[in-house]
């Protein structure tokens, strides 16, 4: 199967059609487009890093260190520290888990939760610095499937003071309730399936 643009991304029959060819279409199919919240693009040293400002990764690894985060901004006392959690959080993964995490190449991920696992087909963000979805750009190539084996839970949290979007949490086990950070809009106008599948998950 081919990539496609959002134009792609945004018909339902062309995302059935996706993934029926990584043979991830089931009986109970759940699409959902979502935003990578620490997206950062290609930035000089960071290729393949976790960011620094996931206070979820560095309050797992790091402790009482992520109290010296805020606004993005990390104080010098406390900066190597983060860094060096960050980085051995990063080299624990495994390669599905790598593009899941992923900060650098994919703004966005296109989602499809199963009775049995979730299957995710990666979104570029077509060389922008800030993730969009009119800009997302399928991988189909780098397409991950995890079961029900290696996820403790597949649900959506709240955000603070958002009202239309909540955070597609999906925790795997092994990695001390730390998820990636996934904005998953109620709907969308170029996501014409986002408004259902969203109420459907949120009612699982």
């Amino acid at each position: 199967m081919f990539d496609v643009n959002i134009e792609g991304i945004g018909n339902i029959e062309t995302v059935k059609a996706l993934f029926s060819s990584v043979n991830c279409l089931g009986y109970d199919n759940c699409f959902l487009v979502v935003q990578n919240y620490d997206y950062m693009g290609s930035l000089a040293g960071s290729e393949g890093q976790i960011t620094t400002t996931n206070a979820a990764i560095v309050g797992a690894k790091a402790g009482g260190v992520a109290g010296g985060i805020v606004g993005g901004l990390v104080g010098s006392a406390v900066s190597n520290a983060v860094n060096e959690a960050v980085q051995e959080f990063h080299n624990s993964l495994d390669i599905k888990k790598k593009i899941v995490f992923d900060t650098t190449v994919y703004g966005g991920y296109l989602v499809n939760v199963l009775a049995e696992g979730v299957g995710i087909i990666p979104l570029s963000n077509g060389g922008k610095l800030t993730p969009s979805i009119k800009n997302f750009i399928t991988d189909v190539a780098n397409f991950v499937y995890f079961s029900n084996d290696e996820i403790e839970s597949v649900k959506l949290e709240n955000l603070p003071l958002r009202f239309s979007t909540k955070k597609l949490a999906i925790y795997f086990k092994g990695l001390n309730k730390t998820c990636p950070r996934w904005v998953c809009p109620s709907k969308n106008k170029l996501v014409p399936y986002q408004e259902e599948n969203f109420k459907k998950l949120l009612n699982k």
